[in-house]
């Protein structure tokens, strides 16, 4: 399993939604299963669907793109701690049990600096 957060400008997590089974729908509509409201996001934005061992997400021609780690994506095996930009909304996907305390960064540090850690496994 695998989880969607949304994270706040502050560094905190705003919402929070677990990945099984069936694709995860994200966008500005009240149909999806993870509705945003941010201007920036389309009705149907992008999909996170699981396929074999992966987890892809893909772009649904929305108007301002998918961002994953910095790059605009159509289609993408997602990995672990990815983070996910569409309109003004940030996501971190994580493949880590919700217990996990990577799951809790970014934190904020002195005068409102965020903290960015990397875990060791990242390193290698």
């Amino acid at each position: 399993m695998a989880t969607l957060y949304q994270i706040n400008n502050d560094g905190s997590r705003a919402g929070r939604w677990d990945i099984e089974e069936a694709p995860i729908l994200v966008g500005r509509s009240g149909q999806a299963k993870v509705s945003i409201e941010d201007e920036g996001v389309s009705r149907r934005h992008f999909l996170i669907s699981r396929e074999g061992e992966d987890y892809v997400i893909k772009d649904l021609n929305s108007r301002n793109g998918t961002w994953v780690a910095g790059r605009r994506v159509i289609a993408e095996t997602l990995h672990d701690h990815d983070c996910i930009l569409a309109g003004h909304t940030l996501f971190r996907f994580t493949r880590q049990p919700a217990s996990s305390t990577a799951a809790n960064y970014p934190r904020m540090g002195p005068h409102g600096t965020v903290m960015l850690h990397r875990l060791r496994s990242a390193l290698a």
